[in-house]
């Protein structure tokens, strides 16, 4: 890998205002794959070498996949709290069996890598199974009888899908599982079923993405990493990408209990806040990272998605980046 990669963790803006109606889909399949081109053109041209789909056709990221499955329902949803922040949303239930996806994942890479130029690498990005059982309500004990046989239901149907973006191409999968920071408690056996459905798939790179959440652009979750080092020692990936520049302890301290051997996407772009950072804040929030990788190994993002961040800031704070790599690696 070249030094210094540019790259973003997954959602990125809308270029239209679209209806957000969270409990039904609000783009029609024609407007999906508009949208899933221009976002995969638009970040290119910023200059960035890791892309996605942007996600702007997620009701969010649970319920996009929640929706397009059997044995779910949303009629009759259930409020549940999550974290110590206040956070508080209405759960879909589990009323049957998780079966039938019709996530289309394949199809939205295949867009995105169409119409990216080839220099760019085109990541599938995926809510990962502990996300979406924390964010269910499970009314069928009966077939579910706790919260890992749910996680590994929805593994199944995630697996299904995936297969078939590897099969269009894909080398690059990153699952997104932000709510180990919620419930610590439950990250070495979600690390572990995570493991099982990689380990079901044929051999690409697989990511990580952990964060403390980031609905309207504020963090909700407060775990430190350190806390989930037998997790993240358990896990069987490739890249890691984590917050970094905005959190209140020194991340670095995680490499002290996890040898991690693999690729780091680190968080020097706080996209909580409008404000631009400058090619000198990058590298001053970069260097740290460097003790523990070497520039072969590290890439540069932001601390989590940009789905909810005005697009003009969005392109500005990623030109900066993409542009910093670049001189980097002069």
């Amino acid at each position: 890998m070249p030094p210094f990669i540019s790259t973003v963790v997954g959602s990125y803006p809308r270029n239209t205002s679209v209806e957000d109606t969270m409990k039904k889909p609000s783009l029609s399949r024609a407007e999906i794959d508009e949208l899933i081109q221009w976002a995969a053109r638009d970040q290119a041209e910023l200059g960035l070498d890791v892309i996605t789909d942007g996600e702007g056709y997620r009701e969010n990221m649970y319920y996009f996949y929640q929706k397009r499955l059997d044995g779910i329902t949303f009629e009759g949803m259930l409020k549940q709290t999550f974290g110590t922040a206040g956070f508080a949303i209405e759960c879909a239930r589990v009323t049957g069996e998780i079966k039938n996806s019709s996530f289309e994942l394949a199809r939205n890479w295949k867009l995105a890598r169409d119409a990216a130029p080839s220099r760019c690498c085109v990541k599938q990005t995926v809510t990962g199974p502990h996300v979406l059982t924390r964010f269910s309500v499970n009314q069928r004990p009966d077939l579910y009888p706790d919260e890992q046989t749910l996680c590994r239901a929805y593994s199944k149907v995630l697996a299904g899908e995936l297969r078939e973006v590897i099969a269009a191409g894909c080398e690059f999968i990153q699952f997104d599982e932000p709510m180990w920071t919620e419930s610590p408690e439950d990250s070495v056996w979600a690390a572990e079923i995570l493991n099982e459905l990689i380990d079901s798939l044929p051999r690409v790179k697989f990511g990580l993405h952990v964060c403390g959440g980031n609905p309207k652009r504020r963090r909700v979750y407060f775990t430190k990493y350190t806390d989930l080092a037998r997790a993240f020692r358990t896990i069987k990936i490739d890249e890691v990408s984590l917050e970094h520049c905005t959190l209140g302890y020194d991340l670095m301290e995680l490499w002290k209990q996890w040898d991690f051997r693999g690729n780091l996407a680190l968080g020097v772009i706080d996209q909580r806040s409008d404000a631009i950072e400058t090619p000198d804040i990058i590298r001053e929030r970069m260097m740290p990272a460097l003790a523990y990788f070497s520039p072969d190994r590290l890439l540069l993002t932001s601390e989590c998605g940009f789905g909810h961040v005005p697009l003009d800031v969005t392109r500005n704070k990623l030109r900066v980046l993409a542009q910093t790599c670049r001189e980097l690696r002069t």
